[in-house]
């Protein structure tokens, strides 16, 4: 148990850290001064917002285009959808081997799909892009829970030591990013089966879609300045006694069983990765832990909870 007293609003302040324009345009637009929009050209919006620093590491080919005063880096002369997705895929091969600082370690060859503002497939990207470019992500977490007597427990992970991203944090019981193509559901199965060693036709017979969470960070998964626009898809899942998760890879150390104030003590002395509040939130408010009656910041919460990715250039 934590020290700390629970606050729900202090969580979502360390997670969801991008400014809002509508609270102060005047700063808002200082604060872009050190970003990059994310262009396609023949479209009018970005897709994502790059830090400066990640784009002083690239070495660009012919098919990017850099206008430092607007500060807009355009994808060019790919006109179609596997044109763009070879652009990308390109860049982001070179950027691995090339290895500056602030670019990707590894390529995954995992592709997910970049969306337009208009829910445009318009590319394919690796899962390597989604830190550099602050392309709209999507994800899918599943809180899995036992019933002992009058008392629900709840399946947490630990990261293993050497998981690039935030090692050792505790975790969703499994989350994982949606493939291009796949159904977040399907995300889930797939996911649960390789790192809780728990049956596909066990997760989808058990699996209870509950909704999302949207936000974006000021960071990239690594820490480093950058831009993380995050939808999370949400399940929970009963799993029986006799299913005992078990780690299927290197990802996971191991599963413990863990009380709801366990669980409320280790989001406040940040045990978790820090995002994984946001999920953990939308359970209290959906089994009405944290209501408006009990939580004074609520309606922020609930807010900040569901943000609107409207990506948009401010001139200046």
């Amino acid at each position: 148990m934590s020290s700390k007293p629970f606050s729900g609003l202090a969580l979502v302040k360390l997670v969801d850290t991008w400014p809002y324009y509508q609270q102060n345009p005047a700063a808002y637009k200082a604060w872009m001064q050190d970003y990059y929009y994310f262009m396609i050209e023949g479209y009018p919006k970005p897709f994502g917002y790059m830090h400066k620093s990640i784009l002083q590491g690239l070495n660009l080919s012919p098919s990017w285009k850099v206008n430092s005063e607007r500060r807009l880096l355009t994808m060019v002369q790919a006109d179609s959808f596997q044109e763009r997705t070879q652009v990308m895929r390109e860049m982001l091969l070179r950027a691995v081997k090339e290895g500056a600082l602030t670019s990707p370690r590894k390529f995954y060859g995992e592709a997910l799909r970049v969306m337009s503002s208009e829910g445009e497939h318009v590319l394919d990207t690796d899962r390597s892009g989604l830190d550099p470019f602050g392309v709209v992500s999507f994800s899918s977490h599943v809180i899995g829970f036992v019933r002992d007597g009058n008392e629900t427990k709840y399946w947490v992970p630990k990261r293993s030591a050497t998981k690039p991203t935030v090692p050792n944090k505790l975790d969703s019981t499994v989350a994982g990013v949606v493939r291009s193509g796949e159904r977040p559901v399907d995300c889930m199965a797939r996911k649960i089966a390789v790192e809780a060693s728990v049956p596909k036709e066990y997760t989808r017979a058990n699996i209870t879609a509950c909704g999302t969470v949207s936000y974006q960070m000021s960071i990239t998964s690594n820490g480093k300045p950058g831009c993380q626009h995050i939808i999370s898809y949400l399940y929970e899942m009963e799993i029986g006694r006799d299913m005992i998760p078990r780690p299927g890879n290197d990802e996971v150390e191991a599963f413990t069983l863990m009380t709801l104030d366990d669980v409320k003590g280790a989001l406040m002395e940040g045990e978790f990765v820090a995002n994984r509040a946001m999920v953990w939130l939308a359970y209290l408010i959906r089994h009405g832990v944290m209501t408006a009656e009990n939580e004074p910041d609520f309606i922020e919460i609930c807010q900040r909870l569901q943000r609107k990715h409207d990506l948009f250039i401010v001139e200046g």
